[in-house]
């Protein structure tokens, strides 16, 4: 959950606006920075909509430049100097200062879909850069060798869960989403049993249910696989196995494609380590699907 409270004070401390920050520090920004805070004054409408890659490319420079501008002037990172200059533009029109815009007035290089293909390609190559082939082949072993693998995630996570879980039943692997209805995800531990494997997915802003699972699994000697966006998220300190992917949005919202590559490639990894039981019970799936399709023809 997010500490509203923390961000807010973290976005506007001692009432000085992100823009406010930017053109007092003005004077004493490398050259590089100078031009990311010309960007981002005079593209103040399309910050909600960029990842740092975005800028990054938009100004010519780099994702670390853009981070050291961000630190520069107070902020964690781009994230949160990011929330500071969209609150600031809230605050704007708010107080009539600024027109809305809508998204179609946006210069994301004239095409929104061709540049969130692009930005999703390159969170796919980051995440091939990312994770150490030993840490996935880690993984994929301990997900081979286990009983039973439960898969956890809540907001997107819970999508990528479920996709999980489908990815490895129909390669061989018994596995089973946890329920986020339960009045904690924790309850459902209770059934778990030595053998049985948790996977994890955790990403900002690090749902503390998530980390409770995975800290509950591992106090029970279970093993753990987390898919997380960084070495430091909480989730990586109870991993087993962690595997490092990027998933920068256009907004706040995580994206999942480089997310989905891992789950296909854990889940054909698992299948080849075990050939005999995936072609079995692929080749029974098959003959269900057949079954049903001649049902739907005869209907």
């Amino acid at each position: 959950m997010k500490n509203n409270d923390a961000k807010s004070s973290a976005i506007g401390s001692a009432g000085t606006s992100a823009r406010d920050k930017l053109l007092a520090s003005a004077a004493t920004l490398s050259r590089q920075q100078q031009v990311i805070a010309d960007f981002l004054l005079n593209h103040l409408q399309e910050i909600p909509f960029l990842s740092v890659m975005e800028v990054a490319e938009r100004t010519g420079t780099s994702e670390a430049t853009v981070v050291r501008l961000s630190q520069r002037i107070g902020y964690d990172g781009y994230a949160q100097l990011k929330m500071a200059l969209v609150e600031m533009l809230r605050d704007d029109i708010s107080d009539g200062a600024a027109p809305s815009r809508g998204h179609a007035d946006l210069d994301l290089g004239k095409d929104v879909l061709a540049a969130m293909s692009r930005l999703e390609i390159q969170n796919i190559e980051r995440t091939l850069q990312r994770i150490d082939r030993r840490d996935f082949d880690a993984a994929a072993a301990i997900l081979a060798d286990a009983d039973h693998v439960f898969t956890f995630g809540l907001g997107i996570s819970a999508h990528l869960a479920g996709l999980a879980s489908y990815l490895f039943t129909e390669h061989g692997v018994r596995s089973t989403a946890l329920d986020a209805r339960f009045t904690s995800p924790r309850e459902q531990l209770v059934v778990l049993r030595p053998g049985d494997v948790v996977l994890g997915m955790s990403f900002p802003p690090y749902s503390q249910e998530t980390i409770e699972v995975l800290q509950e699994a591992r106090a029970r000697e279970l093993q753990t696989v987390v898919i997380t966006d960084r070495a430091t998220a909480p989730a990586a300190a109870f991993a087993s196995a962690p595997l490092l992917v990027a998933c920068d949005g256009m907004t706040f919202t995580n994206t999942t494609a480089s997310v989905d590559v891992v789950l296909n490639a854990l889940a054909v990894k698992v299948a080849s380590a075990q050939q005999d039981q995936s072609m079995e019970v692929i080749g029974r799936i098959n003959e269900i699907l057949a079954e049903e399709g001649n049902r739907g023809s005869r209907d």
